[in-house]
């Protein structure tokens, strides 16, 4: 995976499912309410990732947070506000 400043790491699926679980957190929802759709992204995903050899991360962010916008929008505001105050930094 190459991060946004250019450096490869190799890709951490533990990262993505932890980042989706807070997010589902942080909008109001306990994980076991939301684990199908947690699931269900997470494997989304990873099928994407396994189709590229290299990807960059902002790809996967990408592709996340298209994936939540359709089915869980309210999951995918969370992560964008997450985002914005945090990254942004």
């Amino acid at each position: 995976m190459i991060k946004k400043k250019g450096t490869i790491e190799s890709f951490n699926p533990n990262k993505i499912k932890g980042s989706i679980q807070k997010a589902t957190i942080d909008a109001g929802y306990s994980l076991d309410e939301k684990k199908d759709i947690i699931n269900q992204v997470f494997t989304n995903i990873n099928k994407k990732i396994d189709e590229e050899k290299e990807i960059k991360s902002e790809t996967i962010k990408m592709c996340l947070l298209t994936e939540l916008d359709k089915c869980e929008p309210y999951i995918a505001k969370s992560w964008r506000r997450f985002d914005d105050k945090y990254k942004s930094r």
